[in-house]
């Protein structure tokens, strides 16, 4: 509780112990109140930032992070990038399931694969004939689109890895995909070094395998 004081008349003997400044000052200064104090230097920023307001994008920020990080939102977003991804590579995906249809009429094998990748892996008799007549050589695996063919003894996880590497490739290149890994086989030719092993493709594939 503030309790109201009656202002006391200044004395004589008040004004004798005054210093001469401090009596102007009190002369000055309305009855029962004091000489106002300096304010305190705050910065503009600072002041500004004390006042502004809370919208509602910074309330609605880390439920929009929590939502992104939600595993339910992760698997989402891989499949809508998967689906995204086999759209877009459907050309080089339909030649890979007519090579993949006489492998699997002659005693061959199909198989879902999907981690971070979703692709059909075919195994057989014809994949193996197909696979030592590569272009580039024997091959143990070919990746054609979202469509992995490979052969029964050389396939294995690296292998496996190797391939997909080549099917994300596909999924972010589409239709483009053989024209530039061929122009990048084309380069390391003109560099003077090997077509397949040079290949910036090839090398990021052999990369995926380390971190495998």
């Amino acid at each position: 509780m503030i309790q109201d004081i009656a202002p006391r008349p200044i004395s004589a003997t008040d004004v004798q112990a005054l210093p001469a400044r401090d009596f102007f000052r009190m002369q000055n200064t309305p009855t029962g109140s004091r000489a106002p104090s300096p304010a305190p230097s705050v910065s503009v920023a600072a002041a500004r930032a004390a006042v502004r307001p809370v919208t509602f994008r910074h309330q609605m920020r880390p439920l929009f992070r929590t939502f992104l990080h939600h595993p339910a939102t992760q698997r989402m977003r891989f499949w809508t990038l998967s689906l995204l991804g086999v759209v877009w590579a459907a050309p080089l995906t339909l030649f890979g399931l007519l090579v993949a249809l006489p492998v699997v009429l002659f005693r061959g094998h199909l198989q879902l694969v999907h981690g971070h990748t979703v692709a059909l892996l075919v195994r057989g008799r014809f994949a193996d004939f197909l696979l030592r007549r590569h272009p580039f050589g024997p091959m143990n695996a070919m990746a054609l689109g979202h469509v992995v063919v490979a052969s029964h003894d050389g396939m294995s996880t690296r292998v496996l890895v190797h391939e997909l590497a080549h099917v994300r490739q596909a999924a972010r290149w589409g239709v483009l995909f053989p024209f530039a890994y061929l122009a990048s086989s084309a380069w390391a030719l003109v560099r003077g070094k090997n077509a397949y092993w040079h290949n910036r493709f090839e090398v990021a594939a052999r990369r995926a395998e380390k971190h495998f």
